[in-house]
């Protein structure tokens, strides 16, 4: 597998899976985490992508033959609606997994390379936020990948969950 860095060329396979996964999670029964329509079509949304794409935080991991698996979004700015720190920091804007290609590690990989990126900017903390609704199931996921929580909020009837890394207190690869 390797990373590389997106483009606005990328916006639309970033759009397919997140449709991917809006169809996926509204068969299971789950309509509130990402609601029921596309994000394809959506104006704001496919917007909103442009935009982070042209910020230049966009990955795309890629398969060895060229498949994209996943893509994620990072930049030193923190979603509005959480409380800001008195330090820098990258946030991990946006992180998904091609519906097709789960339970590959193509997630914990971005992530990776979001410890990665941190590290060579200088940055101890990482931090990400994410849907707590199905008993928190996507939270666990993050806290897998090294995250510990550090507080609950609402958007609306939106339940989120604030999390946080600090590379100094990761444990060293051995």
């Amino acid at each position: 597998m390797r990373i590389r860095s997106g483009d606005r060329d990328d916006v639309p396979l970033v759009l397919g899976f997140a449709d991917e996964a809006v169809a996926w999670m509204n068969a299971r029964g789950n309509t509130q985490q990402w609601g029921t329509e596309p994000f394809s079509g959506n104006p704001q949304r496919e917007e909103m992508f442009y935009t982070r794409a042209e910020g230049g935080g966009l990955r795309i991991l890629e398969d060895e033959d060229g498949t994209p698996l996943g893509a994620m979004v990072i930049s030193e700015t923190r979603q509005k609606y959480v409380p800001e720190v008195d330090e820098r920091e990258l946030y991990v804007n946006f992180l998904i997994t091609s519906r097709a290609r789960s339970g590959r590690g193509v997630g914990r990989a971005l992530i990776e390379r979001a410890k990665q990126e941190a590290a060579e900017r200088g940055i101890d903390l990482i931090r990400v936020d994410c849907w707590a609704g199905e008993d928190g199931n996507l939270v666990k996921v993050y806290e897998g990948y090294g995250f510990g929580r550090v507080q609950e909020f609402m958007v609306g009837e939106w339940p989120g969950m604030l999390l946080a890394m600090r590379l100094s207190e990761v444990p060293a690869a051995g």
